[in-house]
């Protein structure tokens, strides 16, 4: 076993050398021939791994004359038989198109068909070199022999693998094809036969890639072309390779010769031994690390959700989405496109995690690399919700709803504008792409107008029959657009906003009104598609620009909450209210300003994008439907003084486990992992100052996580079928879900809010108990889409623990139940009593005196026939709205409001989606953002109120039971549909945080004194 590096996948060329400078018997010189392989470009890629990979396996290039290295080398230290390399020992073979640039000074481009092969053994390269010179003395006139069996050694004991580079520079910005080939065992090594990518469960990174960032880690700092290569390592050319220390701890020696003898560091040999980071160990470790997916279904789901209509599938007909891995979109090669995927990015910002390739952005907590937690961005951001957006299986069932309501209100012709429309922020990489794409080129044939939910499942064609198929059913040209989207709100999204501007013709808004007016819904202008922002000034710019053509640069905006605002303000239409009169609760000037808000973002796309696919949506009239942006910026969080930003909150700074026993106030770490000052030195790499990645003490977690742990919860329990893999790709850390939702509870705990039972009394066999409940957060409680809610369980238990009384307690599939143990008629807003015309809700409540009743904190809406809904276009009353306010909010037309916000029409219209409705709507706590009710209790005869515990408890529920409902009815026989009920029905929640379907915020207890 080796420690070889951090990627297999990351090959850092010519790498200085250690030991013994023996070179290998050389015969007459020959003259070298390219080999005889198609261009990367030319064949899909598992096609390609087949033509590629045996002919390295078989060491074919050994024939072809081609120019080697001097002799084996290392690529760092190797103490206390530890390699603190980057690689293992290597022996590089070049191309002569790479030794015909080498030998003109390294300028201009590399030879397209160049290929650069490093051959990988155990360290040290002592004991190859060592064993080489002998054979040499053994066979001084059999050169034949000597490399015969020299190859062998390098086969059986070296464990030989490879990893390759292929210059085609129509793959990418940087033009190189990346590969790492090995064999899976012994039989397979004799038979030569190496291992190929299939992209099946469980999921791990691809063995070979254009423009593959991992690799560009390190490559990007090279000087020229992306590699280092050096004439002094290559046999026939003056100078000798760098040499690294290198002990006698490889030796076969007694004891007592070996480093270190009387010190005892076994375990932290053993942990740096245990190690391997070898591609065979690596592909076995995401293999062990995946668990068997939920197969039985949960009884309580299935009874409260029976599963009718054809929503209930088998797992062989369930609609399961491609490879993380397969979302794979590298820079362009002449001009770097806007978006691309964030495996260009995560080899930098992916966390290094632990010795002896240092600790980047990572969390320790033992001995072993990758234990502990993946702070990085990229590994943060994979697991949290705007990593899954575009998986979000919840999203997508959400959609087929909407289709379907749309088709029953006769507007069918609506649910391409309407999921363009959505998707422009769950698929914002892949839809923009797209629209920027079919406008720049219209010879492509591109419809920029119609991004559909089914470009999800495409991906690049692995094999000439799957792009045959692609052509033939013409989803070819959108399948780049599907590994975009799959991403969600990924690295380029947020790091390519920038702030909304006023168009020719409209009134002198303010910062504010002008993003109202213009920056909502998915609508952002972008920065130029060669630069990404950052909120740092001195950052170091090179090897980005070598790895991508991109060029990162400081800008404050990142750090700017108006930026979220991009996709946490929604407008939308209501497709069945009348068009002819606002919308209720809005007057006519109101409803003008929302509708313009809409006809702006219609103009805007059109004239920057040349699409017309919101145009048919602006003939309704709109209403926010999402106001976290701006529940925010209505409250003291905005304000100087008290302001907390969304980073502040969502981009937490410091680091702390569930238990408590790891808290670190503030974080300090390099935020990239690259070829840097840190590492081994190269030749050819570029100047210090140019590679010298800073320390920073303000670094900020990309955690984005809300309370919605049930979507991600689902998505780690079914990776198999959701298309994600357990295992970090660069820290080898498997707890990348469990620390999204470790983040969650720690926010749900501490950050949410406070529940109090501020007094409890008892008067003639009667308890009361007045309970609060304080939000702390930013914006409301719940927020976000309409239909999350929170409640509160307030529950009588007597001195034995036998429940005496409950509002609020739930079955195990999170449906709130009576006294009878039945779930309350309230419960799916479906049950219309007899002589009735609305169906039953939970209105807010300052008394509850019955079990029956229950404080919900929720937004609950309704279409034009007043029927309950949870679409997002049919909202046209709202009987209730008593989600709680954050702290400082102000009433539109109020001097409070005037004060923050002037007299501006437009802020005031918007921010009536800020306040409460219904009976909340005179409720001055919720308004303040503390709500306290009474509740009254009658104990049963004989029960001593002195032995009763009252205990009050705030749930949240990101997709609660009516909504759940709805989505099964509503389009059963949706394959999205199908699949969330397949999920849902086998979701395991006993011993999590969303045990019982509902997380746990705050809660409160007390007893009589």
């Amino acid at each position: 076993m080796f420690r070889a590096r951090i990627f297999v996948f990351a090959l850092l060329l010519l790498l200085p050398m250690v030991g013994a400078t023996a070179t290998f018997a050389a015969g007459e010189p020959t003259q070298s021939r390219p080999a005889d392989l198609p261009l990367p470009s030319s064949l899909p890629l598992i096609d390609y791994e087949r033509a590629l990979f045996p002919w390295i396996a078989k060491r074919k290039y050994v024939g072809l004359g081609w120019n080697r290295d001097k002799s084996w080398r290392d690529t760092g230290p190797f103490v206390f038989n530890m390699s603190f390399g980057i690689h293992p020992a290597v022996r590089m073979y070049y191309s002569p198109e790479i030794m015909s640039w080498l030998e003109n000074g390294r300028e201009g481009a590399i030879a397209d068909g160049a290929i650069v092969i490093k051959e990988m053994v155990n360290p040290p390269s002592a004991k190859y070199n060592e064993h080489h010179a002998a054979l040499v003395e053994k066979y001084k006139d059999d050169s034949e022999k000597v490399a015969k069996e020299m190859a062998d050694y390098a086969y059986d004991t070296g464990g030989l693998n490879w990893t390759v580079m292929v210059k085609d520079s129509q793959l990418s910005h940087g033009g190189w094809f990346f590969a790492s080939v090995y064999f899976a065992d012994k039989d397979d090594m004799k038979a030569r036969k190496p291992v190929i990518d299939n992209f099946q469960p469980p999921y791990s990174p691809p063995l070979g890639a254009g423009g593959d960032g991992m690799c560009m880690r390190c490559h990007a700092s090279a000087a020229e072309e992306l590699i280092f290569s050096a004439l002094e390592n290559i046999e026939g050319y003056p100078g000798e390779p760098l040499i690294f220390r290198v002990d006698e701890s490889w030796r076969d020696l007694p004891k007592q010769q070996k480093p270190a003898f009387g010190v005892d560091l076994t375990t932290l040999i053993e942990a740096y031994l245990n190690d391997p980071h070898d591609p065979a160990a690596m592909r076995a470790a995401h293999v062990a690390a995946a668990t068997a997916s939920p197969v039985d279904q949960n009884p309580e789901f299935t009874a409260m959700f029976p599963g009718t209509g054809g929503v209930d599938i088998t797992r062989a007909n369930l609609q399961t989405l491609p490879s993380e891995w397969l979302d794979h979109v590298p820079a362009r090669p002449n001009d770097t496109q806007h978006f691309l995927t964030s495996d260009n990015c995560l080899g930098c910002h992916g966390g290094l995690g632990g010795a002896p390739s240092g600790v980047t952005m990572f969390i320790k907590n033992g001995p072993d690399y990758g234990d502990g937690y993946n702070i990085s961005e990229y590994g943060e951001w994979r697991w949290s919700p705007m990593g899954l957006a575009g998986r979000d299986p919840i999203f997508y069932a959400q959609l087929e709803s909407e289709f379907a309501l749309l088709e029953q209100a006769g507007v069918g012709d609506l649910s391409g504008n309407l999921g363009t429309t959505c998707l422009s922020c769950h698929g914002a990489m892949g839809q923009r792409q797209l629209e920027i794409d079919a406008h720049a080129n219209p010879d492509l044939g591109l419809d920029g107008n119609n991004f559909k939910p089914e470009y999800v499942l495409l991906h690049d064609p692995l094999t000439l029959e799957e792009k045959d198929q692609q052509i033939a059913d013409g989803t070819y040209p959108y399948h780049e657009y599907g590994n975009l989207a799959r991403e969600g709100i990924s690295c380029a999204v947020c790091h390519h906003i920038a702030p909304p501007e006023r168009a020719d013709g409209q009134p002198d808004y303010n910062k504010l009104d002008t993003y109202l007016m213009n920056g909502t819904t998915g609508v952002f202008r972008m920065n130029a598609a060669d630069e990404l922002i950052g909120p740092y000034s001195d950052v170091r710019q090179k090897p980005m620009q070598n790895a991508m053509g991109i060029t990162p640069l400081h800008n404050d905006y990142i750090k700017d909450s108006e930026m979220c605002g991009a996709c946490h303000t929604i407008n939308l239409p209501n497709v069945d209210a009348a068009t002819d009169q606002p919308l209720p609760g809005f007057t006519p000037a109101e409803q003008a300003i929302l509708n313009d808000s809409a006809k702006n973002a219609v103009a805007f796309l059109k004239d920057e994008f040349g699409v017309t696919y919101r145009e048919p949506l602006v003939q309704f009239q709109h209403s926010v439907e999402q106001a976290t942006f701006i529940e925010w910026q209505n409250s003291e969080f905005a304000d100087a003084g008290t302001a907390q930003s969304c980073q502040d909150c969502h981009m937490k700074s410091n680091f702390e486990t569930l238990d408590g026993t790891v808290n670190i106030e503030s974080l300090t770490t390099q935020i990239a992992s690259i070829q840097d000052t840190n590492l081994p030195e190269v030749p050819n790499a570029l100047p210090h100052e140019e590679i010298d990645v800073p320390f920073r003490d303000t670094y900020k977690r990309h955690n984005f996580v809300g309370l919605n742990a049930f979507m991600v919860k689902m998505l780690s329990q079914f990776d198999e079928e959701m298309g994600l893999g357990p295992k970090d790709p660069m820290t080898y850390a498997t707890n990348g879900a469990q620390l999204s939702l470790d983040t969650m509870a720690l926010q749900a705990r501490d950050e949410t809010a406070d529940v109090a039972i501020e007094s409890l009394t008892e008067s003639n066999g009667t308890l009361e108990a007045v309970v609060s409940v304080d939000n702390k957060t930013g914006h409301r409680l719940p927020s976000g889409v309409g239909f999350r809610r929170a409640f509160l369980e307030v529950r009588v238990t007597d001195g034995s623990g036998t429940q005496l009384w409950c509002s609020g307690c739930t079955n195990g599939a999170g449906v709130i139940i009576g006294p009878d143990k039945q779930p309350l008629k309230t419960e799916f807003l479906d049950f219309v009593p007899e002589g009735a015309t609305e169906a039953l809700y939970q209105p807010h409540y300052n008394l509850i005196d019955d079990e029956t009743q229950v404080q919900i904190y929720e937004e609950l809406t309704q279409n034009a026939k007043k029927e309950f809904t949870t679409s997002f276009v049919h909202r046209v009353y709202h009987p209730k709205d008593n989600r709680l306010l954050p702290w400082g909010a102000a009433e539109p037309g109020t001097e409070a409001f005037v004060k923050r916000f002037g007299t501006s029409e437009v802020t005031a219209a918007f921010m009536k989606a800020t306040m409460p409705e219904g009976r909340a709507e005179h409720d001055e706590g919720v308004k303040a953002g503390k709500d306290e009710l009474t509740y009254k209790i009658a104990l049963p005869s004989g029960v001593d109120a002195k032995d009763v515990t009252v205990a009050a408890t705030l749930y949240s529920q990101a997709i609660p039971p009516y909504y759940l409902k709805q989505r099964f009815e509503t389009a059963p026989n949706g394959p999205a549909t199908q699949r969330l009920y397949y999920l849902a029905s086998r979701l395991k929640t006993k011993g999590t945080l969303i045990e019982d379907w509902k997380l746990k915020i705050q809660g409160d207890s007390a007893q009589l004194r």
